[in-house]
């Protein structure tokens, strides 16, 4: 069992680009993550997904309405990035929802939504 990630620990205040696929995430409660996200966009094909292989058009990604967005409109939400964060890695949608189930357990709905 998980700690039980509070809403603050899922709100994104920073994300950069740090090479190759790599992002850089600052949380609101403080912590701070870089995790690869290749793992994901190499199980994803497509024009939204395409084009991140371009390192200038993966670093202009941006902080949206609370996701992260690329400017090829693919965007991830905040709690799934924070449960990959915790893992240490991105994984698939079976151990994802797995995860996310034992970080947002007894959590607010609201959050339970991955």
């Amino acid at each position: 069992m998980h700690q039980t990630l509070t809403s603050e620990a899922t709100q994104l205040v920073d994300a950069r680009s740090m090479g190759g696929q790599i992002v850089r995430l600052k949380f609101k409660d403080g912590r701070v993550f870089d995790l690869d996200l290749s793992p994901d966009l190499e199980s994803l094909a497509g024009p939204l997904v395409e084009p991140l292989k371009d390192p200038l058009v993966f670093a202009k990604l941006e902080i949206k309405y609370g996701a992260l967005l690329f400017p090829t409109g693919l965007d991830y939400g905040p709690d799934i990035l924070r449960v990959w964060c915790e893992n240490g890695s991105v994984e698939g949608q079976e151990v994802t929802d797995k995860l996310a189930h034992s970080y947002f357990e007894g959590a607010d709905s609201s959050l339970q939504h991955v």
